[in-house]
C-alpha cells in the first residue's frame, strides 16, 4: 500500500504519514496502534470492509483524498478513548480493533457524541470489550459492526447477536487473570476509569504502555499477595484472578508487602496515609472493614469486590433480551481466545 499510494506531486508517502500520526500519538500514550489497524480504519471508511483484498484494491486517489480526514478521525477517537472513558494507554485497549469501528463513526460525526449516541457507542464499546468479539475473523466482524456504528449515527440503538453478561458469578468464573486477555483488559479499563491512587501517599498511578504488556508487570499487583494465598491452600484460579488485582505506579507497595497478610502490609499504610478509605475507593475496594481486609477473609473480599466490579459493569452496558438467553456466544469466544493467549 506505501509503494501503490505512494505520489510525488502530492507528496503523499504513506510510510511517512503514518509515523506522522504515531508521532502526534506519542504524547496520548496510544502510540501502539498497528499500520494494520490504519489500513483497516481506511478501508473501512471508503468501503465499509476491510479484508486485505479490498485493502489492496482500494483506488489511490481515493485513499490518498481520504488520508488527512481519516487521520483526525483516528486522533479524535484516541481523545475520546483517553477522556470520555479514561483509557490512560494503548495497552489497555480490549483490542486494537476497537479503534476502527469508532473512527468510523469520528468520520462522519467529528463533534463529541452526546446523549443516546453516547450512551449507544458506550454500549458497543463494553460489549466488544467483554464478549471476545474481535478474537478472530475481525475484518468479517468489523464489517458487520459498522453497520451498528451506523445505526447509532442515525440515533438508533443496535441489535447484537451475542449476549453480556455482568454478574458477579460470570466474573468469578472467567476472571482468569492473563494481561492478553480482552476480557480482563476491558476490566482493567474500569480499574484505570477511577484513576486509581497509590496506597501510600494517595497520588495518582502512573499507568505505562511498557509496565503492561505482562502478567507480572509493575502496574499489576495481588492485593493478597499469592505466597500468602498459597499458604492457606488456595488454587491458582482463584489466586490469580482479576478479582485480586489492583493497579499501582512502582516497586514501593510491593517491597513493602512482599508476603505479608493484608491487615498487616495495610495497618501500616494506615498509619501513612489518612486518606486510606478514599484511595482504596478508587481501586473498587469500598470498605476495608466490610471487605474482610482486617481479618485477611480472602473469600470475603473476593464476593464483595465482584459486586463492585459487576455493579461498574452493568452501568455501561444497555441490557437487551439476548442477555437473558445465556453466554454460551460468550464462553465459546474465550475459549478461542485463551487458546490463542496459551
Amino acid at each position: 500500500m506505501v509503494a501503490k499510494t505512494f505520489d510525488h506531486e502530492k507528496q503523499f508517502d504513506l510510510a511517512e504519514k503514518f509515523q506522522e500520526l504515531v508521532d502526534n500519538l506519542k504524547p496520548f500514550d496510544y502510540e501502539t496502534i498497528s499500520d494494520a489497524t490504519v489500513l483497516q480504519i481506511v478501508s473501512i471508511i471508503l468501503s465499509k470492509e476491510c479484508k486485505r483484498q479490498v485493502i489492496l484494491g482500494l483506488d489511490k486517489n481515493d485513499f490518498v483524498n481520504t488520508w488527512d480526514k481519516a487521520k483526525d478521525s483516528i486522533e479524535r477517537t484516541v481523545e475520546y478513548f483517553k477522556n470520555y472513558y479514561r483509557i490512560p494507554v494503548s495497552q489497555l485497549l480490549p483490542y486494537n480493533a476497537l479503534i476502527a469501528p469508532f473512527s468510523y463513526f469520528f468520520f462522519y460525526h467529528p463533534d463529541k457524541p452526546t446523549g443516546d449516541k453516547q450512551r449507544f457507542l458506550e454500549d458497543f464499546f463494553w460489549r466488544c470489550s467483554l464478549s471476545g468479539r474481535y478474537s478472530s475473523a475481525v475484518e468479517s466482524k468489523l464489517a458487520q459492526d459498522v453497520k451498528r456504528i451506523d445505526q447509532i449515527l442515525a440515533g438508533e440503538l443496535p441489535s447484537y447477536d451475542w449476549s453480556i453478561d455482568t454478574s458477579d458469578e460470570f466474573i468469578k468464573n472467567n476472571g482468569w487473570f492473563s494481561a492478553a486477555r480482552s476480557y480482563i483488559k476491558a476490566i482493567l479499563c474500569i480499574y484505570a476509569y477511577l484513576q486509581p491512587k497509590s496506597f501510600n501517599d494517595n497520588s495518582i498511578v502512573n499507568i505505562s504502555n511498557y509496565w503492561l504488556k505482562q502478567a507480572n508487570s509493575k502496574n499489576y499487583h495481588h492485593f493478597f499477595p499469592k505466597a500468602h494465598l498459597r499458604k492457606q491452600n488456595y488454587g491458582e484460579f482463584r489466586i490469580n484472578h482479576i478479582l485480586n488485582i489492583t493497579i499501582v505506579d512502582d516497586f514501593l507497595n510491593k517491597r513493602e508487602i512482599k508476603a505479608k497478610a493484608p491487615s498487616k502490609y495495610m495497618a501500616k499504610f494506615r498509619d501513612v496515609n489518612p486518606n486510606l478509605e478514599a484511595t482504596m475507593k478508587t481501586h473498587l475496594i469500598e470498605d476495608l472493614d466490610t471487605f474482610g481486609i482486617w481479618n485477611d477473609d480472602y473469600d470475603k473480599f473476593f464476593d464483595e469486590r465482584a459486586k463492585v466490579v459487576s455493579r461498574e459493569l452493568s452501568k455501561r452496558v444497555i441490557k437487551q433480551d439476548i442477555d437473558k438467553q445465556g453466554q454460551s456466544s460468550i464462553v465459546d469466544d474465550f475459549e478461542e481466545e485463551l487458546t490463542t493467549v496459551e
